[in-house]
């Protein structure tokens, strides 16, 4: 589905799901559930909740010739491992990200706002608040049982900037539906760690709604 559609498509959505708000003016909030790692999972790997943040991105459809607005509520937990490099000791060394966002589905067609993103995108909208990576590369993929099924999971390599020294990072990247919702998890950390089974551990021990 072209991103042209996809206002209509979601108009045509929520009209057909009874949300009349759409006819009569009012603003349609859709809210994601926050996607988070379990405490266990948290003890066993020594990662840490960093922050919990909410996200509004509003659009504007037409319905009836009328231009109405909906609301999307993201959810954003970010994780953290502290650790050294080029000896100074780095609070957020280690990261995991998991973002959450309301989806849905109109004829059996997901209307996933990061649908038609390539990885880097994804990886970039995520990351963006972050400190920058750079020279970032494909490097494989794995599959990981999360959330109930098996997901792919696809490993890049990068750079990024740690007390004035370039760092070589790997990131990890999953993205796919759970409970009505698009979940996007990102985890990055310097190149010479041995970081993949706790990233593997995360993943396996996130949580989300109705699980």
């Amino acid at each position: 589905m072209s991103r042209r559609l996809l206002p209509v498509a979601v108009a045509l959505l929520l009209v057909t799901s009874g949300c009349v708000g759409l006819i009569t003016g009012e603003t349609i909030t859709f809210e994601a559930s926050p996607a988070t790692v379990s405490d266990s999972t948290l003890d066993s790997t020594g990662y840490e909740l960093q922050n919990a943040t909410q996200a509004n991105i509003t659009r504007d459809v037409t319905v009836a010739g009328q231009d109405r607005t909906i609301r999307l509520v993201t959810e954003r937990r970010q994780y953290t491992r502290s650790g050294s490099v080029f000896g100074v000791d780095v609070v957020e060394l280690s990261r995991f990200i998991v973002v959450s966002m309301p989806s849905a589905t109109v004829s059996g067609q997901t209307l996933n706002p990061a649908a038609d993103w390539a990885n880097r995108r994804v990886l970039e909208a995520v990351l963006g608040r972050t400190s920058g990576t750079d020279d970032v590369e494909p490097a494989g993929n794995r599959t990981v049982r999360a959330l109930g099924a098996d997901r792919r999971v696809s490993e890049f390599t990068g750079t990024t900037q740690v007390a004035g020294q370039s760092l070589d990072v790997r990131l990890h990247l999953v993205s796919f539906e759970h409970e009505g919702d698009v979940i996007i998890a990102v985890a990055i950390h310097p190149e010479n760690t041995d970081e993949t089974d706790a990233v593997d551990d995360l993943l396996t021990g996130l949580r989300h709604s109705g699980d």
